[in-house]
């Protein structure tokens, strides 16, 4: 999925939207008070006494907080589902990391294999037209555990304090299959501390 712009980016422009409706507000709210007053002032002058107008006054600004009131409320909803939304976004964005770096490792494992079992078969290829008729050979000595259960075992073994050499000799494993192992654990290890 492409984004457009950055999580922080939407934030920045909710936070403006909002304080530039605040200001407005505040103008609104402002200009309102002053014709009233100026309306208030005359019409006191006339026809009203004094505590009649300040009754008017708080009405008014009781009023605008009536109005102001659902817009803050709302706006507090909008915030806490964004959050929940950026929460959910960077969850599923750590998800979908560790299952990409699950991936990586497994493709260069077997790629390592590949190429170890491709020097191995040439090697004995050679012995053989060399020493006899061209046999065929079963692949059951070739075989291993699985994958990931390689890399766990490469991993733990690594944690324990071992060296790529022992791990290696240990395992029955190509040395570069093992350096690679460790390598990404502690790239992943470095990304996942940023």
């Amino acid at each position: 999925m492409i984004t457009i712009f950055s999580i922080e980016f939407w934030i920045a422009v909710q936070l403006v939207i909002d304080f530039v409706l605040i200001v407005l507000l505040f103008l609104f709210v402002r200009r309102v008070n002053r014709i009233n007053k100026y309306t208030s002032f005359t019409d006191s002058k006339e026809n009203q006494p004094d505590g009649e107008f300040a009754e008017n006054a708080a009405a008014t600004a009781n009023d605008i907080i009536n109005m102001l009131e659902p817009l803050v409320v709302e706006s507090k909803n909008a915030a806490l589902s964004f959050d929940e939304q950026i929460n959910e976004k960077k969850r599923l964005t750590k998800e979908l990391n560790d299952a990409l770096d699950s991936r990586i490792i497994s493709i260069n494992i077997l790629l390592s294999r590949a190429d170890s079992l491709l020097k191995k078969l040439e090697d004995r290829q050679k012995s053989i037209e060399n020493t006899a008729p061209l046999t065929r050979f079963s692949n059951a000595s070739l075989q291993q555990d699985t994958i990931i259960d390689q890399q766990n075992k490469i991993i733990a073994l690594f944690n324990q304090g071992l060296d790529a050499d022992s791990i290696a000799s240990q395992l029955s494993a190509p040395k570069g299959e093992v350096q690679l192992v460790i390598d990404l654990k502690k790239k992943f290890i470095a990304m996942e501390q940023d």
